[in-house]
C-alpha cells in the first residue's frame, strides 16, 4: 500500500473515501482513508478490471461471500440446514459451494463478478507522504462491480422456500443503483414473504449503500414487512447528521429509537465492534439473538471459516471486553426491559478475520431465531 500510494501521488489520507471509486488511485485514497479511520465500508468500483489489478497486487485467497451465503455456511459449521437464494453463478462458485447446501438461484447465466475484500489488523501501517499511517482498529474495506447483485433478479423459488422456513434473511439490496429496480425488486421481495406460514419470521440485514439515498426505499417499503431489522455501527449513521458516539448510552439510545421508530421492524438489532443490542419486541427472542450472534461473530473473528460446535464452544468461555460490559450496564440502567445488550467478547488474536463478521452474526441470530421455532413447535 505504501507502494501505490507513492505510485499514484497520494501525498495525504483523506478524512473520508468517495462512495464511487473510478481508478485504482480512487481505490488507494478510500482504503487509506478507512484504515486511518479503523472503519469499514463498501465502494462500488467502476470497473472489473480495476478490482482485478488491484487484487493481483496481493497474496489472497478466493471464497464464497455475500450475506445469506456467509450467514448459511456459519450456520451449516454448526449443523444447521438452510436454503440460500443466488443472484449468480458460475464455475468458481459451483466449485466452492457445498454440495449439501441447498440452493435457489434466478441466474439465467454463468457470470464472474468478485468482490474484493481488503481486511486489515490492528496496527497495520502503511507511509504516505512521508508520514505513518496506522490502523486505529482491525477491520474491512468491501470493493465491487457486480451486475447481477445491481439487478438482483429474485427467483419465482425464492417464495416457496420462503413458504417452508422458520426464518427467512433477506439481505443484498444495497448494490442496486437505481431506485425503479430496487422498488420492483422490494416489492417481490415482499410478494413472497407473504407466503409465510403463522409463526415464520423475517429478518432483514441492512448494508452499506452505494448510492446512500436508496437506503430510504429500504427503510419505507421492507420494514414493517419484517420482524427484525438488524444493521451494524455505521448503518446506524448512515443518514446526515446522525452522527453517534458508540461509547454513549444515552447517545446510542437515543438513534436506535429513532431508528426503530423509522423503520417500523417489530425488534430493531444493532451490532458493533464492542456490543450489540436489540430494541422492542419479546425480551426473551430478544436475548437468544444478541447471545447466538455475539457467539458466532467471536468464533469467526477467531478462527475464520474454521469454526465448528468446538471452537464455538471454546470462545464463548472468553471473558467479555471490559469497557463493553460497562456500557451494557450503563444502557439497560437508562432503558430496563426496553433494550437488551450483550458485551463483545474480549478476543486477543494475532491475525483476526474481520470479513464477514456481520454475516457470521446474523447467521448464528437467525439460528437462534430458528431454535425457538423449532422448541415452540413441541416433539
Amino acid at each position: 500500500m505504501t507502494d501505490l500510494a507513492t505510485r499514484h501521488g497520494v501525498g495525504s489520507v483523506p478524512t473520508a473515501g468517495a462512495a464511487d471509486v473510478h481508478d485504482e488511485r480512487d481505490l488507494v485514497r478510500t482504503l487509506l482513508a478507512h484504515l486511518a479511520a479503523g472503519t469499514g465500508g463498501e465502494h462500488f468500483v467502476a470497473s472489473t478490471d480495476v478490482l482485478l489489478a488491484f487484487a493481483g497486487r496481493f497474496a489472497g485467497r478466493a471464497t464464497l461471500g455475500g450475506t445469506n451465503l456467509r450467514a448459511g455456511l456459519a450456520m451449516r459449521a454448526l449443523g444447521r440446514a438452510s436454503t440460500v437464494h443466488l443472484v449468480s453463478t458460475g464455475a468458481v462458485t459451483s466449485a466452492l459451494l457445498p454440495a449439501d447446501l441447498a440452493v435457489v438461484t434466478g441466474a439465467g447465466e454463468d457470470t464472474y463478478d468478485p468482490h474484493v475484500v481488503v481486511q486489515f489488523t490492528a496496527g497495520a501501517e502503511v507511509r504516505v507522504g512521508g508520514r505513518r499511517v496506522v490502523a486505529p482498529a482491525a477491520n474491512r474495506v468491501i470493493y465491487v462491480n457486480d451486475r447481477p447483485n445491481r439487478e438482483l433478479i429474485v427467483a419465482e423459488r425464492f417464495g416457496d422456500a420462503a413458504a417452508r422456513a422458520d426464518v427467512v434473511l433477506v439481505s443484498g439490496f444495497n448494490a442496486v443503483r437505481d431506485r425503479a429496480t430496487l422498488t420492483r425488486r422490494v416489492a417481490d421481495v415482499r410478494r413472497h414473504l407473504a407466503r409465510r406460514r403463522p409463526g415464520a419470521l423475517a429478518v432483514y440485514e441492512h448494508g452499506a449503500f452505494h448510492v446512500g439515498s436508496l437506503a430510504d426505499v429500504m427503510r419505507r417499503e421492507l420494514g414493517p414487512a419484517v420482524n427484525v431489522w438488524s444493521c451494524n455501527e455505521d448503518e446506524l449513521q448512515e443518514q446526515p447528521g446522525s452522527a453517534v458516539d458508540l461509547g454513549s448510552p444515552r447517545q446510542v439510545l437515543e438513534a436506535v429509537r429513532r431508528t426503530h421508530a423509522t423503520v417500523g421492524a417489530g425488534t430493531l438489532v444493532v451490532h458493533t465492534r464492542s456490543w450489540a443490542l436489540a430494541l422492542g419486541g419479546d425480551a426473551r427472542a430478544r436475548r437468544a439473538m444478541l447471545d447466538g450472534g455475539t457467539d458466532l461473530a467471536a468464533a469467526r473473528y477467531t478462527h475464520g471459516d474454521a469454526v465448528t460446535p468446538a471452537l464455538l464452544a471454546e470462545v464463548v468461555r472468553r471473558p467479555r471486553q471490559p469497557a463493553g460490559a460497562r456500557f451494557v450496564a450503563a444502557l439497560e440502567d437508562l432503558a430496563p426491559g426496553e433494550v437488551t445488550c450483550r458485551a463483545a467478547y474480549d478476543l486477543d488474536v494475532g491475525v483476526p478475520t474481520t470479513v464477514g463478521l456481520g454475516d457470521a452474526f446474523v447467521g448464528g441470530l437467525v439460528a437462534a431465531l430458528a431454535d425457538r421455532a423449532a422448541a415452540s413447535a413441541g416433539p
